[in-house]
């Protein structure tokens, strides 16, 4: 049976947010998350991409993509400008600005706290470890409600997607506490 995973802000090919946030090269970067990936992920599972798959850089998509276990969709991020989103299409690849999977609303950007009423939770991307953010310096991620928030963001996890059977256990165990 399929397993369904769930990551975001891969920045694949990002100089800068690869060596300011993730201490490596791009070229490091990269290599690691495919890896990873492919170690978890098999050709039938389907894995959401919460978003920023590169940053900005369309003309790389179909070589990173090409290289990435299962069946992949979309759900846009702040980088994924019209161009990526064509050629994401253009692979046969799903985008949407949301999802709502299994009474969790999933997104790139955390949505806010009003807007989860009548949803389990909040899957979500977008927020990076502590780093740079152009022209804000430097942040302290926000911290969110972990009965009604689950970050998935790459750095998070090992670089690693991340099975969703392994979340709503997350959330339920958030959840008792």
């Amino acid at each position: 049976m399929a397993k369904v995973f769930f990551t975001s802000d891969l920045h694949f090919g990002h100089k800068n947010l690869c060596e300011g946030l993730r201490g490596m090269t791009a070229e490091e970067s990269d290599a690691l998350i495919i890896s990873n990936w492919n170690k978890v992920v098999s050709k039938r599972d389907i894995v959401y991409v919460l978003g920023d798959i590169t940053m900005e850089k369309y003309k790389n998509i179909k070589d990173y993509i090409s290289k990435l276990n299962g069946h992949i969709r979309i759900i846009g991020g702040n980088h994924d400008n019209a161009r990526c989103c064509h050629e994401y299409r253009d692979l046969g690849i799903t985008v949407m600005g949301f999802l709502i999977y299994k009474n969790y609303i999933c997104t790139h950007i955390p949505v806010h706290e009003s807007q989860l009423e009548g949803f389990a939770g909040n899957i979500h991307g977008h927020i990076h470890k502590q780093g740079e953010i152009e022209g804000l310096g430097r942040y302290s991620p926000p911290t969110l409600d972990p009965t009604k928030y689950y970050n998935v963001n790459t750095e998070f996890h090992s670089f690693t997607p991340i099975e969703f059977e392994q979340i709503e256990k997350e959330f339920t165990h958030a959840d008792t506490n």
